[in-house]
């Protein structure tokens, strides 16, 4: 069986299966909440190392 096709198989098991809802709930939750806010944290992180150089740059200019 092809990789596609195990994963299919092991979707649809799991969409069955009772017992693992509360994991499943949790693991749903930590896909639409927690990664995109690590995302957001990344992308901000980033933005404010670039005000940071870019403050620490207008520092070293000389006074007019």
């Amino acid at each position: 069986m092809n990789g596609m096709g195990t994963i299919t198989l092991l979707a649809a098991r799991l969409g069955r299966d009772q017992s693992g809802q509360v994991t499943l709930e949790w693991t749903l939750i930590m896909v639409a909440v927690v990664l995109p806010c690590y995302y957001l944290m990344r992308i901000f992180l980033n933005l404010l190392i670039a005000q940071y150089q870019m403050v620490s740059f207008l520092q070293t200019l000389p006074f007019p």
